[in-house]
């Protein structure tokens, strides 16, 4: 069932729409899509925009790897009438992580990177009998304390001066024995790569990825999101009662391994047909070591809360978390910076892939993957938007 017209030009695998055509809340569905599953999931995504803080959403399902759901709906700003459309950028928040587990993969399979290696001293320092390895920091297992120093970061304090002070943080179990997520101490691993390329890391994470695997407008940081032709502006704030469009300007670009990158819908779905396999720019191996699950996520598992039904045990590998659903393996991340939301949702050994990014503060949001996927596998109702009630 086609609900739009597609163009019979392809960018990078993807279907687009002609030029001069408007995307709008009709998604585009691709023949031999599951319509049924499509079409619930359609009438859920328009009851979720139908919430007041909802301003702007994109998305996309992915089978067999490739995109057969489109679904674009909303203002890039409240009030301003310009539609988001798949071209329009959004803030990918901790997304990013994913981009830098990837490049880690990529330099570790090239032999620029030995990621058992323990982070220099001169970069990143805890306590206890010995220092996290690079793939220690990658997974979220120096022992410090859940997101060490994040508001010094927000108040405009250097990284590098905020890594310093890790070295006098009580650790809450030695190093390599439990997760504990982290931002500042995740950013130690952008002077090593640039120590191992000869090049600064958002120029490596441009070389490498962006461009080497044509993302078609992928970009780092808020300069570089407000040149862009179509962006999404932020809308913060859980409990307003009216929506603002705000500034996109954040500390967080100061740390752009573990929150820089700003993505477009079609960014995203190629992001996850290569992370898939089913567009080129990834080996196989490299893959498979960057989706490995590395260390249990037990506090991920506990927040899950009503979603243990379908998730009962959750793991951290490099850049990725990694998720048992019904025994079904998904590889996966979210991202928040005040006023944006992303979501990627992977089963690799099916070719599906759920992308989403959205531009205001709603815990509607967040429950858009577990819907897809009841609604995908009859697992459950699909009703974890349904259920949701707004403080």
């Amino acid at each position: 069932m086609i609900r739009t017209v597609l163009s019979a030009f392809c960018l990078a695998g993807l279907a687009v729409l002609p030029a001069g055509a408007s995307d709008d809340a009709s998604p585009i569905v691709q023949d031999g899509a599951p319509s049924a599953y499509l079409d619930t999931l359609r009438e859920r995504l328009d009851a979720a925009m139908a919430d007041p803080r909802m301003v702007g959403l994109v998305a996309a399902v992915i089978e067999d790897g490739e995109p057969v759901f489109i679904y674009t709906h909303g203002e890039t700003a409240a009030g301003s009438g310009e539609a988001v459309t798949r071209q329009t950028l959004f803030r990918a928040a901790s997304v990013s992580k994913t981009f830098t587990g990837t490049l880690l993969g990529l330099l570790e399979a090239d032999g620029l990177l030995d990621l058992d290696a323990p982070v220099p001293g001169d970069v990143l320092r805890v306590q206890g009998a010995r220092q996290p390895t690079l793939e220690e920091v990658a997974s979220h297992r120096t022992g410090l304390p859940p997101n060490a120093y994040d508001l010094d970061l927000e108040a405009g304090q250097a990284p590098s001066r905020i890594r310093e002070r890790l070295a006098r943080v009580d650790l809450l179990c030695p190093v390599g024995e439990c997760y504990t997520y982290q931002n500042i101490a995740f950013s130690a691993l952008e002077p090593v790569v640039e120590m191992a390329s000869g090049e600064a890391f958002d120029t490596v994470l441009e070389h490498r990825l962006i461009e080497a695997m044509g993302l078609p407008s992928a970009s780092i940081g808020t300069a570089a999101l407000t040149a862009s032709d179509s962006w999404a502006r932020p809308h913060a704030g859980w409990r307003r009662d009216m929506n603002r469009p705000g500034d996109p300007e954040t500390n967080y670009d100061r740390i752009p391994s573990a929150s820089g990158l700003n993505l477009s819908l079609d960014d995203l779905i190629l992001w996850a047909q290569i992370q898939l396999g089913t567009q080129p720019g990834l080996p196989e191996a490299v893959r498979t070591r960057i989706h490995a699950p590395l260390t249990p996520t037990l506090r991920e598992t506990r927040r899950l809360g009503d979603l243990r039904e379908r998730v009962n045990e959750t793991w951290y590998g490099l850049g990725w978390r990694i998720y048992d659903w019904q025994g079904r393996t998904l590889v996966l991340h979210s991202g928040y910076l005040s006023g944006y939301g992303a979501q990627i949702v992977l089963e690799p050994e099916t070719g599906f892939g759920f992308v989403a990014l959205w531009n205001s503060d709603n815990r509607l949001a967040w429950w858009l993957w577990p819907t897809v996927m009841d609604l995908r596998t009859g697992d459950g109702p699909g009703a974890w938007l349904d259920r949701f009630e707004e403080d």
